[in-house]
């Protein structure tokens, strides 16, 4: 039996939650458990919002979803995923799990356009008046054997000039220095060392693989310039641009 109740403030607790996060488009119903306590509409949460899951099934067994105008359900071959999103908004046309990954993969990327790096390789695109292929792999240039002893990552560069026959690298603070930021001791990559000491082998890697198959490199070292606390580039466009063009120039094409 459907506790009329208990649906009402259901929807005036989702609807408060969509009216303060105007941003978001859909949301997994387990994820207002908390507001749903806060709200006394349940007790406690188990089994990660079984208690909120329940009332959705019953209300979809009796065929009356309708109460609760935000719902969304996906529904799998064996199992149907709840979620809500905001009243009266357009049924998403991608599964959530799907959108959400490609949500990480376009924040992922926008944090990289924004990264020191990024700039850097700006300001080198400027000087050769070209644009680089960043994050370009060669097929020889390798990381360490994987633990299946047989695969191995090929190795991006900073940006590639193919018209130049030319590599550029940024080499940032934690390429030199231990930064605790950057580098936790205790966690060990493939190789079976710190992140710190497998940085500079590859970064030596780098240096002697690139030569072998004519391929220029030039580094732009992060002591040419200013950082804040955070070991962010304290960036004047103007300026650090000349400080680039004069570790190229002084590069003997």
């Amino acid at each position: 039996m459907t506790d009329i109740l208990k649906i009402e403030s259901i929807n005036r607790v989702i609807e408060a939650y969509f009216d303060k996060n105007t941003s978001l488009t859909i949301v997994p119903a387990k994820e207002l458990m908390p507001a749903f306590i806060e709200a006394g509409i349940f007790t406690k949460d188990h089994k990660k919002g079984l208690p909120i899951r329940q009332i959705l099934r019953e209300l979809d067994r009796d065929k009356q979803l309708h109460l609760i105008p935000f719902v969304h359900p996906e529904r799998k071959e064996k199992d149907t995923y709840w979620y809500f999103i905001p009243q009266n908004a357009a049924i998403p046309s991608t599964p959530y799990k799907r959108e959400s990954a490609q949500s990480r993969r376009e924040t992922a990327a926008l944090s990289r356009s924004l990264s020191d790096e990024a700039y850097v390789i700006d300001l080198c695109d400027t000087v050769l008046e070209r644009k680089a292929e960043r994050q370009k792999r060669f097929d020889f240039l390798l990381g360490d054997l994987h633990k299946d002893m047989k695969s191995r990552t090929r190795l991006p560069v900073d940006a590639y000039y193919e018209s130049l026959n030319l590599v550029i690298e940024f080499q940032e603070l934690q390429h030199s220095e231990a930064l605790p930021v950057f580098d936790k001791p205790d966690i060990k990559t493939v190789s079976g060392v710190s992140r710190d000491e497998q940085r500079k082998i590859y970064d030596q890697r780098r240096r002697e693989e690139l030569p072998k198959h004519e391929i220029k490199l030039i580094i732009i070292p992060h002591t040419i310039f200013s950082y804040d606390s955070q070991y962010k580039i304290i960036r004047n466009a103007a300026q650090d641009l000349e400080k680039v063009r004069e570790v190229i120039d002084n590069y003997k094409f």
